[in-house]
């Protein structure tokens, strides 16, 4: 971008006139449910403003509580009361009533992708998977039986 014209008169940009603006699209995670159909997305967490999903992890005899961004694509996440390792897989389970989550696909890392229900019944055809191998970035959004992977998806 040119700082002066050929006269040698500084150039200042004018918003009107730039291009491609768009806003940002982020994809929110409002609700999601374990089998049981106990909301997951809960205060307890908040993520730039945003409420996050808590579950709860075991690995061995040990379990803790983590925290999950709700924006898709965002891989932040809290842990309390449990040290995660990295690659090692979990297994995650509802906070609320212990069921487990359920696996609807095996992930290209070796791990178990695991659905967590956008409405309270157990649809796998509205569902947001992810994986269950601590630091894989795989994840995946079905709406209406259509998978959208985070590759598909622009954001931030």
């Amino acid at each position: 971008m040119e700082i002066f014209d050929d006269k040698g008169l500084m150039i200042f940009p004018r918003p009107e006139r730039l291009k491609n603006v768009t806003k940002e699209k982020i994809i929110l995670i409002k609700n999601c449910f374990c089998p049981n159909g106990h909301n997951l997305v809960n205060k307890r967490a908040i993520f730039n403003g945003y409420n996050g999903v808590v579950l709860k992890v075991i690995k061995g005899q040990d379990f803790g509580i983590i925290a999950l961004s709700p924006i898709f694509g965002d891989k932040t996440r809290i842990c309390l009361d449990i040290t995660l390792e990295d690659k090692e897989l979990l297994k995650i389970v509802c906070p609320s009533c212990d069921a487990q989550i359920p696996v609807y696909s095996q992930c290209e890392c070796g791990g178990d992708l695991l659905a967590l229900f956008t409405q309270p019944d157990k649809n796998f055809s509205n569902s947001v998977g992810f994986c269950n191998r601590v630091n894989c970035a795989n994840a995946e959004i079905i709406s209406g039986g259509e998978l959208l992977n985070h590759s598909m998806i622009e954001l931030l």
